[in-house]
Formats: C-alpha cells, structure tokens, sequence
C-alpha cells in the first residue's frame, strides 16, 4: 500500500501521512481457516519493518483494524504506540467498547507517542514470522516515558517460493525474548528523552500488571503464546534530593499507552512536591520509594493508595476536555 514512485514522489508533496502495510485482512482472501490468526502477525510486521524507511519522509500510518476480530487487542496494542492515528473498521453495532476506552479518551483523542515505533535493534535483521524463536519488539517515546511492544507474530507471511503470503503453522509456538530499557532509543526522533545520569528504571508491565526496577542493562524474559502481547512502560527514575525518595511516573494503567498520559511533570516546594499534568481519566500511578504525605488533584485533596510501592489515584475527567488534571504528590 503506497509504495509506488508517484506516491513517494508526489504524494508526500501534498500529505505528511502513508500507510506502511498492506490491508488489514480479518480473515484470508485465499481461503485459509488460519488465516484470520497468522495474517495479523504479518500485518504488523510489515508495518513495523517498512516504517524503518518510510518514516524518514512520512508519518507511518498501521491501518485501521476492528474491534471485535479474535486479535483485537493484539491489533490495539500495536497501534496504541504506532504513533500514528488510531481508526477501525467496525460493522455498525458490532464494537468493543471496553478495548476502545483503553485506546480512545472521552473526547475521543488519543494518547498519541512522539515518535513513529520501530523495530528494536535485536530483532532487526531477525526473521519475527517464520523462525519460531523471534519476538517481534518495538520502541516508542512518550514525553517522560519510553515504551516496548512486544509481539509474537509466528506463523505466517511472505512465501519466497509460492510469491505470496502464506501460513507457516509449524513455527506458531510460544516464544521467549528478553527486554531491556536500553531497548529504547532514547535520544532518537524530534523530542528526545534525556536519560543522562539515569542509573534506575521503573518498568511497569500492562498485562501483568506489575512493576520492576532495572539498570538500564538490566533484562527481563517475557514468554509469549502465539498472537499474544506484552506492554512495558520504561519510565526514567527521579531523585528528590531533600528526603532522598526515587520517583517514577508511570501514567494511566488503564490506557494501552499508559505514559503517553503524562504531559508534564515539575518538582516544586524544595523539591518535596511533584506535580504532573495528565490528560485523560483512570488509574492513574506512579513509582515512589516513600509513601507521601498526601495527594492532591487539582488542587482538592484526593485518597490515594500505596502498595508495592507504587501510589494509585483515581482521576476524573476533567471538565473541560482541553485541560489537563494536575496531579500532586507531597512527600
């Protein structure tokens, strides 16, 4: 899709935005059963592959998808951190409201990352399809955050003997990588992340739900069944100097890109206060190596929980859907 000359040529003289994959297909044009399964694996495959290229002179565009296909949320994932627009092709009637809230805020924006996702350096010129030992992984930046898709897309694609997609059941198996923070490219893209003098990360794992602390060379397995997915948000640690507390912001867990939330984040009260402006509603948390004092939002004292040392609060949406929820923590 969009690969010809005249689009490269004279396309992007008119729009900033390409596809860079073929159709999304819910189920195989040619007839295969499996197809409904392996196809999506090659999908975002060559979305993430081909953007090495095209994002240089586009903004990469994944595709739409539908909500209520067998690999929706593994679809909803890639596209969460894609960094490109976010759309579906859902029959009238027949949607998954509860997978597009964690895609799609009230307002109906979303919570979009600064740069276009791309491949990680191990897996660039591995085989994410056919090898039935690659993970697909890929980076993206959010403002106070990176994040790390990882995928197992096995089981289907290109076919250099046939010349044509094709499934590859023998190599749909569960597979195993390990992920790093170092796995982001931090100072990549327009808006680079400085993570200069940075010796912790929080890491906090979607769909396990669970947070880690790691060295930036630190690595941690992630095992996955076929056309399954993890997401981690890689979030740089803060010292406060005057109570020596490190500080972590993770965002909003409920949303698939849980750091894009953060829009900005001070320190402030002799460095004994942070405040974040999120946008968006949920549950919203944040690594904390001391239990705070108290909690504010919007200036109106709010209940907050801390286990595993991770500080929950509920933020509401706020009035009005252009401003952003202040968030305070008093240590």
């Amino acid at each position: 899709m969009e690969y010809c000359n005249d689009f490269f040529f004279l396309g992007t003289e008119a729009i900033s935005l390409g596809r860079v994959g073929d159709d999304f297909w819910c189920t195989d044009p040619s007839g295969d059963p499996h197809g409904t399964y392996w196809l999506q694996g090659c999908h975002m495959v060559h979305c993430a592959y081909n953007s090495l290229w095209m994002g240089n002179f586009i903004q990469p565009d994944w595709d739409m998808f539908q909500s209520t296909h067998q690999c929706a949320e593994f679809h909803a994932a890639s596209r969460a951190i894609s960094g490109g627009p976010i759309y579906i092709s859902d029959s009238v009637g027949q949607h998954n409201f509860k997978l597009l809230k964690s895609l799609a805020l009230p307002d109906g924006s979303i919570l979009r990352c600064q740069h276009y996702a791309l491949p990680t350096r191990d897996c660039l010129f591995e085989d994410p399809l056919h090898d039935g030992k690659t993970m697909l992984k890929i980076w993206n930046l959010n403002k106070f955050t990176g994040v790390l898709g990882l995928f197992n897309c096995q089981g289907g694609g290109w076919s250099r003997e046939s010349r044509r997609n094709e499934s590859a059941s023998q190599f749909s198996a569960r597979v195993g990588c390990f992920a790093s923070p170092k796995d982001v490219e931090w100072s990549n893209g327009k808006n680079p992340v400085s993570v200069d003098g940075v010796s912790i990360f929080a890491v906090y794992m979607y769909q396990k739900r669970e947070l880690m602390l790691m060295k930036p060379s630190d690595k941690v397995e992630v095992s996955l069944e076929p056309f399954n997915y993890e997401l981690l948000t890689v979030s740089p640690m803060t010292i406060l100097p005057r109570k020596n507390i490190h500080f972590a912001p993770i965002g909003l867990v409920n949303m698939l890109n849980s750091g894009g939330a953060i829009q900005s984040m001070v320190l402030g009260d002799g460095e004994n206060l942070v405040r974040i402006g999120v946008k968006g509603s949920g549950e919203m948390r944040v690594y904390a190596s001391k239990k705070p004092m108290a909690c504010k939002i919007d200036e109106t004292l709010t209940e907050f929980n801390y286990e595993e040392q991770m500080i929950t609060v509920h933020v509401p949406w706020p009035l009005s859907s252009s401003s952003l929820s202040i968030v305070e923590y008093l240590f």
